[in-house]
């Protein structure tokens, strides 16, 4: 069960919508502020556990045991509550030595998920970056924990297709993928990842119209959408809060070797290998992830498009590693 299961939802009192939550999510000596539900058997309905504003105390938590309760529930209406509690204990959650990876693993991905939703639904602020930031380096942290393996976030992985969930699952097969080409040391994987977390924040500044367009697009619209890189570039680097390495992913994650990406029209040459990780990454999960104008790819059809008809535009290399970082063959 992950943190916060978008999809899966129960019908509760007065037929009213309740969203499943990790009972590892709820930490000891807290106190949330919304009401904690559970359903008492298969066929019964929701009821109330903990309510609003009471603190979670060692005997809160053995109850649950004992009653053999698996999974809370709370009120779609406390959503961001919700995540805003998971954000505040994430730290707590994470050091948990008796909580399984795959476990932290999914609350870790909802959490992030929730961070980047806010930093694109809102100019991105000091404060939204740090808490990106924040993700980051519990990202790193968590994929080179020892017991640690890739299927521990492959499992967690939205395939539908929303910018913060792209800009999620970017961050997690980029730092997949540079560990899997030797980058060992922890800065530069924090760079690499909030790089890949905010490749796509210029976004932000494109008309919704056009980013939502199902017909093709006019070449002024297009135009306007290829401005997505400088526009992030721009808004990351005016706060201040990103090195030279994640800045120049943000900025170049859309040039090609063949120099016909954009917005500069780089070549090989001029690519950093950091740049052209987040490239495959990126293609990998746009062709993986059902889009308005296109349907989800299966794995192999992705990788053969990257391999083929993509073969001059991303470093040939660099999707080798990604095959074999997916446990598959070339």
């Amino acid at each position: 069960m992950s943190a916060l299961n978008i999809v899966t939802a129960e019908t509760g009192p007065g037929g009213e919508t309740y969203r499943p939550v990790a009972i590892a999510s709820i930490r000891l000596n807290t106190a949330p502020t919304f009401d904690l539900h559970f359903r008492p058997g298969p066929a019964q309905p929701l009821v109330l556990y903990s309510q609003r504003g009471l603190p979670i105390t060692h005997e809160t938590l053995r109850r649950l045991g004992e009653n053999r309760i698996e999974t809370l529930y709370i009120h779609e209406d406390a959503l961001s509550e919700y995540r805003q509690y998971v954000a505040e204990n994430l730290y707590d959650i994470l050091a948990d030595a008796k909580l399984p990876i795959r476990d932290k693993a999914n609350i870790l991905y909802n959490t992030a998920q929730a961070v980047l939703e806010e930093v694109f639904e809102h100019p991105p602020t000091r404060e939204t970056v740090a808490q990106g930031k924040e993700i980051s380096r519990h990202t790193v942290d968590l994929m080179t924990a020892d017991g640690f393996t890739l299927e521990d976030l492959l499992r967690t992985i939205s395939t539908d297709y929303y910018l913060y969930t792209h800009s999620v699952n970017v961050a997690t097969y980029a730092v997949a993928l540079a560990l899997r080409a030797g980058y060992a040391d922890t800065p530069t994987l924090r760079e690499i990842a909030n790089g890949a977390l905010f490749h796509d924040v210029g976004m932000s500044r494109i008309d919704p119209a056009i980013r939502a367009a199902r017909a093709p697009l006019t070449p002024d619209q297009w135009a306007r959408l290829k401005q997505h890189p400088v526009e992030g570039h721009a808004l990351l680097e005016s706060l201040g809060c990103l090195g030279e390495v994640a800045l120049d992913i943000v900025l170049h994650h859309h040039e090609r070797l063949d120099g016909k990406g954009y917005p500069h029209g780089l070549g090989d040459k001029a690519l950093s290998p950091f740049v052209r990780m987040v490239s495959v990454c990126n293609v990998f999960d746009a062709l993986t992830t059902d889009r308005h104008h296109q349907p989800a790819r299966k794995t192999f059809a992705a990788l053969h498009i990257m391999q083929t008809e993509m073969r001059h535009e991303l470093d040939q290399g660099c999707v080798r590693m990604f095959i074999e970082m997916m446990g598959l063959r070339s």
